[in-house]
């Protein structure tokens, strides 16, 4: 690429006006904006490290098994308080649940470093996926927040932008981790969760809503969407817990890449993430999001099955992990699906109980996802791909639950 110092500070500096003036034109609320700071940033801080983690614990002298230990402890942790952090989103002020949240988890990275072996690592872990009690309420803020016929668009962009974060990360991490050692890592993304601590702490108050006086009761009959939506999340958290903890160790064990290509790859994913997440939710909004969802499903397992096929090939694992990145931007949608079928006065509990089902079924796939990758390392990718398609066909042919309208027959 051609060019000066001078001429890149002049173009990029024009970019930059250029970019200003266009995110002015988002119809994004202030609040909004300091959630996308603070996710992008806490994005960073977990993805110099999140993608290693798992070459961190055998470091530790945990193996596959282990990995699918601290998954699963996570997992429960998560479930644990989500649905209470939910309720008391819909009681108290978010803003102070959000801070808290925050606070809680800036510690993690130092634990991580002190840790001598991989049992160290539990505190960590509670401590880290335990702050998840505050998930409710960000998720409740976006929504109400969001400008009318903008809550897809809005939704996406605080949720993947967390992946914005995590593009530059890995392949930070991963050097760093190379050259210096991981305790090196695990200190500089301390710091950059303070920072993302400092950009949360400037929303404004949001106080509880008014509920519904006579509340429909959170029952299957009495909410027949939500629980639909809700109970298909789930299994799909099943699915992407069997696999995702294994992607890295199955490139380091059968691929034989190095950390720094490694982080490559998983930079490109979060990319294709992160820039895809705000277009799947205009797909959304213009297909359905059960035919979007699909789509998307449908890369993701096209991209596993690339993994699956030349997991040494630098090539196809660019293009697996583009594939995979796009793929996964869809899942905001979910999120999104949720927030058009809750109730103002209800949003906390209703994504607390969401996310108590999603992580609650999630913590239960990395365990045995574990114990099939030790005996047979294809085995978690073989039955994602599988269960993936299937379920992104099923989307495509139709709403889950929701029978597709027949045309009248002609007289």
């Amino acid at each position: 690429m051609a060019g000066s110092v001078g001429d890149i500070g002049i173009h990029g500096g024009r970019s930059v006006v250029l970019a200003l003036r266009g995110i002015k034109s988002w119809p994004i609320s202030r609040d909004v904006w300091w959630l996308t700071l603070a996710q992008g940033l806490w994005g960073l801080g977990l993805g110099l490290y999140g993608m290693f983690f798992p070459l961190y614990v055998e470091k530790l002298g945990g193996g596959p098994v282990v990995v699918g230990f601290l998954t699963t402890v996570a997992g429960v942790a998560t479930a644990l308080v989500v649905f209470p952090g939910g309720w008391l989103a819909d009681r108290v002020d978010r803003r102070s649940i959000l801070v808290w949240g925050w606070i809680v988890a800036v510690p993690v990275p130092w634990l991580f470093a002190w840790a001598p072996h991989w049992q160290w690592l539990i505190p960590g872990v509670l401590l880290y996926f335990g702050s998840a009690f505050s998930t409710p309420a960000l998720q409740a803020v976006i929504v109400e927040e969001a400008a009318p016929g903008q809550l897809a668009f809005s939704y996406n962009v605080v949720m993947s932008v967390f992946g914005a974060g995590m593009v530059l990360g890995p392949a930070i991490g991963g050097y760093l981790a190379s050259r210096f050692s991981y305790g090196f890592v695990f200190t500089l993304s301390g710091l950059i969760y303070t920072a993302s601590t400092v950009a949360i702490w400037q929303i404004r108050s949001h106080p509880a809503r008014p509920r519904p006086k006579r509340p429909a009761a959170w029952k299957p009959a009495a909410r027949p969407r939500f629980f639909q939506w809700m109970l298909f999340a789930a299994a799909l958290s099943v699915i992407q817990g069997f696999v995702w903890p294994y992607v890295v160790p199955y490139w380091k064990s059968v691929g034989h890449l190095s950390m720094e290509t490694i982080g490559l790859l998983g930079s490109v994913a979060m990319a294709a993430v992160t820039l895809t997440g705000p277009l799947w939710a205009r797909v959304g909004d213009r297909v359905g999001i059960p035919k979007a969802l699909g789509a998307g499903l449908g890369l993701l397992a096209a991209g596993w099955l690339l993994l699956l096929w030349m997991p040494e090939s630098l090539g196809w694992g660019l293009l697996s992990s583009l594939l995979r990145g796009i793929g996964e931007g869809s899942r905001g949608l979910q999120g999104v699906a949720l927030g058009r079928v809750a109730k103002p006065g209800e949003l906390g509990t209703a994504y607390g109980l969401f996310n108590l089902a999603t992580e609650l079924a999630g913590a239960l796939a990395p365990l045995p996802g574990g114990l099939l990758f030790a005996h047979w390392v294809y085995g978690p990718l073989v039955l994602g791909i599988f269960f993936t398609a299937i379920i992104g066909w099923w989307l495509l042919n139709g709403l889950p639950g929701r029978p597709t309208p027949v045309p009248p027959i002609a007289t």
